[in-house]
């Protein structure tokens, strides 16, 4: 199964959770795409992929200014589970395939 796809995706924060969209494109081992988001759109930068794992960079715009955050996760049965690091901590993210 590929990880590439779009995902309905859920970002728990400490001040709620956040819905967007993961769009993953995958070439070989690398792996690339956007997070669309209520307040952007951000593109995936150094992704790889390795099986149905997948990480990569992306900077997210936030209404308290912009994050570079480091992201890390697994596909199983259509399913994304992983997690954000940001410089002011880390946040869970997970969704289900389109």
């Amino acid at each position: 199964m590929s990880v590439a796809g779009t995902y309905k995706v859920q970002v728990k924060t400490p001040r709620g959770v956040g819905k967007g969209k993961m769009i993953l494109v995958v070439e070989g081992e690398l792996l690339k795409g956007t997070l669309e988001y209520p307040t952007g759109v951000s593109k995936i930068a150094n992704g790889k992929v390795k099986g149905n794992t997948i990480e990569f960079v992306t900077k997210i715009k936030t209404p308290i200014g912009n994050f570079r955050a480091f992201v890390t996760g697994e596909v199983k049965d259509n399913i994304f589970s992983g997690m954000a690091k940001l410089s002011m901590g880390s946040v869970q993210i997970y969704g289900k395939k389109d």
